[in-house]
């Protein structure tokens, strides 16, 4: 996101080798999704969603922010917020330049801290925030602690917002009793990700179009697989199997592990499971776990030619592998659109300005102005559609070789299917990702892996049901 070249793992917004493992969890039983809440960590402007983010719009270095912040107007009321990237400075800026009553300082943490001192803050009584960025792993947890103004109730007015805010965004703001405590922010739409200079030496279709229309179901999918390993049999369709087909597969259904206080592991676990099985011994994937040393080498090496992934890798792709900047080629996923991950503001309950605190909350994510002000030189790609109708949306994207990849993820975006977050979600993935390293690691069945996953959870959670 921005110049500091801060490393990848700790920016929440990528599938990062950290996340890949902690924030994972709450949607992919801890395995293989991306929290991509608007990222933490610095970056080239030469985004991509970030989870947040997609793109950012150009390939050229963004001015570092936050050198000429503008100031907060003398005598307005300051407000305070926090979050672990810098890229919210360019909405503080132009916040502050406009507003004469409010004022706004912007304190960065890093992402772990960001949670962990409001939660502190929440049990103490003091200490939070005005305003506090919050990634989706948590918004679950948030929402039963309580502490979180619900934006829908005076003196605030989010209702006005619903129908501009991307429909599965808004429903995982909602807690499950009704309240937004989350405004969003940002979206991870995801799609097949495909290098034209690998498959143009086996002599495969690069058309993204074309592509789309060939393929429809995951079979489709497969089979390409198949196809390039005839033509290169050192090279797989995509690096990890538990990465490329079972996440889009399960994010296809919706965020979450719960339809109310039902665990839904079997339903929607199994058979992405047994998915990922198959992919792994048609030799779809090349078992190369994402990130890490190993992914980046097996990149460089050719042994896998694409990968199912949201927006955001642009964001990491473009900062840290630039050689492949302009082979990629998108196109949207067989049997449904998916989003991984994503970011939020919140108002705490005792923070003593919360008219203040709404105006900024309002500006920067419930305006095209503010959303955009992030967008361009960051690549946080919006949760509010209005902001999509800049001529940014439907300008040629360099890293895809000039494709319009900014529209189609906002084509991707309107069609994901919503849940309301569970603020059981994060525990229950936790004990399913104990189940799917033992389907990875060890071969055991996956139906079987679901219902022991199940059966424990049941155990351990109070008040949920199979």
């Amino acid at each position: 996101m921005t110049p500091d070249q801060e490393k990848p793992e700790h920016d929440p917004r990528f599938v990062s080798r950290r996340k890949f493992l902690t924030a994972a969890a709450t949607a992919v039983g801890g395995l293989t999704l991306a929290a991509c809440g608007a990222g933490g960590g610095g970056s080239t402007g030469a985004s991509a969603t970030t989870g947040a983010a997609a793109a950012a719009p150009t390939t050229a270095a963004q001015p570092t922010i936050g050198v000429a912040a503008a100031p907060p107007a003398p005598g307005s009321t300051q407000i305070s917020v926090w979050f672990w990237d810098d890229a919210i400075q360019y909405a503080v800026d132009i916040f502050n330049k406009k507003q004469t009553k409010v004022g706004v300082k912007f304190e960065k943490k890093d992402y772990d801290s960001t949670h962990k001192s409001l939660l502190t803050s929440m049990a103490a009584g003091s200490g939070a925030p005005d305003v506090c960025a919050i990634e989706i792993g948590y918004v679950g947890a948030f929402s039963k602690k309580g502490g979180l103004a619900d934006m829908l109730q005076a003196p605030f007015d989010a209702g006005q917002f619903k129908n501009d805010v991307v429909e599965y965004k808004w429903k995982q703001g909602t807690s499950p009793d009704g309240r937004l405590v989350c405004m969003p922010w940002d979206i991870g739409p995801g799609a097949c990700w495909i290098r034209t200079d690998l498959f143009e030496k086996a002599g495969l279709e690069t058309d993204p179009d074309k592509l789309h229309a060939r393929i429809k179901t995951w079979d489709d999918w497969f089979q390409l697989g198949e196809d390039l390993r005839k033509k290169l049999p050192n090279t797989a369709l995509v690096a990890d199997a538990f990465q490329d087909v079972y996440n889009p597969l399960l994010e296809q259904q919706g965020h979450g592990w719960f339809d109310g206080n039902k665990l839904l592991f079997e339903e929607k676990a199994t058979k992405p499971l047994q998915r990922a099985v198959e992919a792994r011994k048609r030799k779809i994937d090349a078992n190369i776990v994402w990130w890490g040393a190993e992914w980046e080498t097996g990149l460089k090496k050719d042994a896998f030619a694409g990968m199912n992934i949201p927006c955001w890798e642009q964001t990491f792709l473009t900062r840290e592998l630039s050689t492949y900047n302009g082979k990629w080629r998108i196109f949207k996923s067989p049997e449904g659109d998916w989003n991984s991950g994503g970011s939020f503001l919140s108002i705490p309950e005792q923070g003593k300005h919360k008219d203040a605190a709404w105006e900024f909350v309002k500006f920067s994510m419930c305006t095209a102005e503010g959303q955009n002000a992030i967008f361009k030189p960051s690549g946080i790609f919006p949760a509010f559609k209005p902001a999509w109708k800049d001529p940014i949306y439907d300008q040629p994207v360099e890293f895809f070789g000039g494709q319009k990849a900014f529209r189609l993820w906002t084509d991707i975006a309107s069609d994901v299917p919503g849940n309301v977050v569970s603020p059981n979600d994060q525990q229950a993935g936790s004990i399913l990702g104990d189940e799917i390293t033992k389907v990875n690691k060890q071969g055991k069945d996956p139906a079987q892996a679901t219902k022991d996953a199940e059966n424990e959870a049941v155990k351990r959670i109070r008040g949920i049901t199979k």
